[in-house]
């Protein structure tokens, strides 16, 4: 701003110089002719000019106005010039031309000359005018446009920095949630933020909501991995010191290797957990449909996404540990055939697991999302599956909805708005 100011100021200071001195041109232009309608030839044959008709500024000495008529044989000078020498460029015929030249002290002069015919001789007239003061009122034209242009962009850019600063402060807030989260602090600062940056601050607000919800949901999990080992690790020790007990220490151990096979299962069903990116249905559930199918041979699962159904602007990780927690617990009561299905409805992204297992009881839906509570303690698990999935839902403001399949057992909706 400062730079394109001051070359409109060069600019302008430029475009005045020429104007002023077109201005001057023209007015010794016009003496000029003045000049050469009032220069006579006297009775002695000889060039005059009438005082009397000529202004009287040419008359007073160092006016700063000043004439040359010369002919072939004699030279006419103003009074003005008074004994100051100078030599006058030869000119071709009716040639005509402006300059500026040095003049008597101190003094600029602007110069027009031409060349004229008058009763059959050739007159070369030779017109100035000094231009000193002018320059002098240019100069500090300059000076004070230079001031005004440097107070004006201080003034500027103190009250930019001013804007910038109350505009951007609302990213101390937003760093202030951060280190809330990183310091385990669960509680969100609320931000008030102009609508133009509005948008980017939703979307950081968004991101830090999903740490925050992701991260409690790794302490719960690793706090009921660490109870669930616990008590075996505890029997296990004992049957150490007491050297007795041996079969039931090796099933402690199995019980230990087992749990932990599972949640490196689980680890391996919910892939790279990155957190933002868009969730490629068409991409990442193939891949996920593949684990479970390594984990489950025996199981036929059923995959159906609704057409041109490809991106949502859901949270890669979360949704990847969605699913895979849905159909892990699908793949564990089912009897032979599990149903995925991936569609839009309105302003809802729906995911929509079903079975063909024995299916649960009314009263049991309104217990299954509960942490540990698990259906039949004869299979694999500890019931935290449901329950995670249950958390992520509510992280999004969405709904975890069960009914009884088609297929006759348990079908699972899981039904979050859209982000756009």
């Amino acid at each position: 701003m400062v730079l394109v100011m001051l070359l409109m100021l060069v600019t302008l200071n430029i475009f005045i110089q020429q104007l002023v001195k077109e201005q001057i041109v023209t007015r010794l232009q016009h003496d000029a002719e003045s000049l050469v309608s009032f220069i006579q030839i006297s009775a002695d044959d000889h060039w005059e000019v009438n005082p009397a008709h000529i202004s009287q500024v040419y008359s007073r000495v160092r006016s700063g106005h000043y004439y040359i008529v010369q002919t072939a044989q004699q030279t006419l000078r103003s009074r003005s010039l008074f004994d100051f020498e100078l030599s006058i460029p030869e000119m071709q015929a009716t040639q005509s031309h402006s300059y500026q030249m040095n003049g008597a002290g101190e003094e600029v002069w602007l110069v027009w000359q031409q060349r004229i015919k008058k009763n059959n001789q050739i007159l070369q007239i030779w017109v100035a005018e000094d231009i000193t003061s002018f320059q002098q009122q240019l100069l500090k034209f300059s000076i004070i446009a230079v001031l005004l242009v440097t107070t004006a962009s201080a003034v500027l850019v103190y009250l930019q920095q001013g804007i910038l600063n109350r505009g951007f402060a609302v990213f101390d807030l937003l760093r202030t949630n951060l280190q809330a989260v990183r310091h385990g602090d669960m509680e969100k600062n609320g931000t008030l933020v102009p609508m133009e940056i509005s948008p980017l601050v939703s979307e950081i607000e968004l991101l830090v909501e999903q740490l925050r919800q992701r991260i409690k949901r790794t302490r719960n999990a690793i706090g009921n991995l660490t109870h669930e080992i616990k008590r075996p690790m505890q029997i296990l020790s004992l049957y150490i010191e007491t050297n007795e007990g041996k079969e039931s220490a090796l099933q402690c151990f199995d019980e230990i290797q087992t749990i932990v096979d599972r949640e490196l299962r689980r680890a391996k069903i919910s892939g790279t957990n990155v957190v933002g990116g868009a969730f490629k249905i068409q991409e990442e559930i193939p891949v996920l449909l593949k684990i479970m199918k390594n984990i489950y041979p025996k199981i036929s699962l059923e995959l159906t996404i609704q057409k041109n159904l490809n991106e949502v602007n859901l949270d890669r990780g979360d949704m990847l540990e969605l699913s895979g927690n849905l159909l892990d617990n699908a793949c564990k009561f089912t009897t032979s055939v599990v149903n995925i299905e991936f569609k839009t409805a309105e302003n809802f992204y729906l995911l929509t697991v079903e079975d063909d297992g024995e299916g649960v009881t009314m009263e049991q839906m309104s217990l299954i999302t509960e942490k540990g509570f698990r259906l039949d303690e004869s299979r694999q698990g500890h019931g935290l599956g449901l329950s995670i999935c249950s958390d992520i839902v509510q992280s999004y403001h969405g709904e975890l909805l069960f009914d009884q399949s088609a297929l006759g057992g348990l079908k699972v909706t899981v039904s979050l708005p859209l982000i756009r």
